[in-house]
Order: C-alpha cells, then structure tokens, then sequence
C-alpha cells in the first residue's frame, strides 16, 4: 500500500514523524510525506488558486524525508495527488494533530479538511487528532492508526467520506464510534494599539470545551477516555429542512 501522509502543524512537528513512522512499521507499506512548510492551523478547508505554490524537500521532526508546501494541508494533498507524487497514493492520513478535532472543529481543522480533499479526490482518508495542546507523547495515536489504516484500506469507505480518530491521553478503555458532539467556542475580541497608534486585533479566549454529557457523541467519547472514531461525510445535505422548505410555498 502507498499511503500519503500530511499534517496542519507543519512538517517539522513532531505529531507527523511519529505518525509516518508508526505507519512505515505496516508490511508491504510505502509513505510518502507532503505537508504545509509553516503550521496551518484552522487553516479550514482553503485552497490556493490565485497565488504560486512551492514544493521543497524537507526533514521531519526525526529526520526522515518528506516534502514541504508553501500552502495549506489542502494544498498539500492536491499537490501530491495531482502528480507531483508520482506512484499512485491508496489511503490518505491526516496528523497526528496537537489538540481534538471533535464536533464543529472539523470546518476548522486543516487537519480533518486534508482528510476531505483526499475524499474528493477519491480516496479513503483518516484524520487524527491528540486530546491534548501540551508536549504530548504521541505513541498510542500512531500505534492506534498503525491498526487502523490497513482495515480501512481493506474494507474501504463509502465514496465522499472519511473517519475523524480523536485519541484521549487518559489510559483508554476502548473504541468508540461516535456522531458530531456539540462544540462550546469561547473566542473574545482582543484589541490592541501598534506603536504607531493603530489599532489590530487578535481572536483570543480560552480554548473550547463541549457538551460532555451527550453520549454517543466524540466530545463524550474522549471526555470518557476513549478513542473516538466518527465517520463524516461531505454531503452536508439537510434532508429534513428540505421536506419543510418545500411546504413554504416559493416561487420564482
């Protein structure tokens, strides 16, 4: 299997080695690395039409070999699967990111939305992410996805979908599949003076928490101590507010 690895904390984190390490050990594996030079963070699902992009050859966080994009994760896939990795790629592996992914992230995380490039593109795709933003041990996330990624290529995924993996820190007591949690954002405004007495801003706040007590979903999975695997597909299609619009009678 050829298996292409990207990232949204840049290919000099640590969170990538470990996983491009972690699936070289798969028998018969080959990977290749392409990731965004500078980290991307919330980067989103954002990709790059009107400006150049450069590709260099670069090191990991261990020193292994891989590729770095001037642009986003997204950025970083397209390249990759539009030519300039020239084998043919079989399943793409996002992270591993420092902090969750869970509920709403997903339309932030450059790490998730590398994950749906590649699922546009056809290919099955895994994100995942570390319940933590401090220095983080990364070794049971690489091994869990170790396990994962050859199942995943064996059974497959349905076509425009991909399975976002959120690892606790805390001992795990197991897997669970999961649904979207809901996400509590406590973003604030901070305004700040430049020495030239123009005003700039910053999005700041403490970092999120969500609704724990919702069972079934990824933000109580790994609240629980749990590997949290939710299968999301890019058809975000409300098919219930369809039937109701449909009642309110418009014309053109």
């Amino acid at each position: 299997m050829h298996i292409l690895v990207t990232n949204d904390d840049g290919l000099s984190a640590p969170g990538i080695a470990s996983l491009a390490a972690a699936l070289r050990r798969i028998p018969g594996a080959r990977v290749s690395v392409m990731a965004p030079a500078q980290n991307q963070s919330a980067a989103g699902h954002r990709k790059t039409l009107m400006d150049p992009l450069r590709i260099n050859a670069a090191k990991l966080y261990d020193g292994t070999d891989g590729f770095a994009c001037s642009g986003s994760p997204a950025d970083a896939i397209a390249l990759a699967l539009l030519g300039f990795i020239k084998e043919k790629v079989d399943i793409v592996v996002s992270g591993i990111n420092l902090g969750p992914n869970l509920a709403q992230d997903i339309t932030y995380s450059g790490t998730v939305t590398a994950a749906m490039e590649a699922a546009i593109s056809g290919l099955p795709a895994i994100a995942v992410s570390l319940d933590t933003f401090e220095h983080a041990d990364y070794s049971v996330a690489a091994a869990f996805v170790e396990k994962l990624t050859p199942i995943v290529l064996g059974r497959g995924l349905p076509p425009l979908t991909l399975l976002n993996v959120n690892v606790p820190t805390t001992p795990i007591k197991g897997v669970k599949i999961t649904r979207q949690g809901h996400r509590i954002y406590r973003d604030k405004l901070v305004e700040l003076v430049d020495p030239m007495g123009r005003p700039y801003y910053w999005i700041g706040g403490d970092r999120p928490t969500g609704h724990v007590e919702e069972v079934g979903t990824d933000v109580w999975a790994v609240d629980q101590g749990y590997v949290s695997i939710t299968p999301i597909r890019l058809d975000m299609t409300d098919q219930a507010m369809m039937a109701d619009i449909e009642r309110w009678g418009l014309t053109a």
